[in-house]
């Protein structure tokens, strides 16, 4: 049983830290959207109703895809502690769960400012920097031995 566990373990964490890298990249993709359209001074200058209506909507879509985001950073960093990982796949889920939580931070702080404090929007772009090179680092010593814990192994004939 503790075999079987450790597969789904191992196969948990490959999925869940490449979904998380995926999700990340789409959200530093809406909120650049967002700041080049609307949070800027004159950003909004000249554009159309329905333009900025979406842009708002992608607000909210960017908020909702950092709750997923937070969640799965806290599955990411079960599955390296359940799965037989390195110490450093471990430090860098952990890693990538602070940083996390830290841009998470700088969106709340920006928000309550009504979009105005420049620092914690610096701080929300610094850190989603940072986690994603956290979870680039986590695949990198997950990969080590070159060998996916799904791939087949080749036996050699003697």
């Amino acid at each position: 049983m503790g075999e079987k566990l450790q597969k789904v373990s191992s196969k948990s964490l490959w999925i869940s830290t490449l979904a998380v890298l995926v999700l990340m990249s789409i959200q530093a993709w809406s909120g650049n959207w967002i700041t080049f359209f609307l949070i800027l001074p004159g950003g909004s200058g000249g554009l159309s109703d329905q333009f900025l209506k979406a842009m708002a909507g992608l607000s909210v879509y960017h908020a909702i895809m950092g709750f997923l985001i937070g969640i799965g950073s806290i599955i990411v960093l079960i599955f390296a502690f359940t799965s037989k990982s390195s110490i450093y796949v471990r430090i860098f889920a952990i890693l990538g769960l602070i940083i996390t939580a830290s841009a998470a931070m700088g969106g709340v702080l920006f928000t309550q400012s009504g979009y105005q404090d420049r620092w914690p929007l610096g701080q929300m772009a610094d850190s989603f920097v940072g986690a994603f090179a956290a979870y680039l680092l986590q695949l990198f010593f997950m990969n080590r031995t070159h060998n996916l814990p799904w791939a087949k192994q080749v036996k050699q004939a003697s």
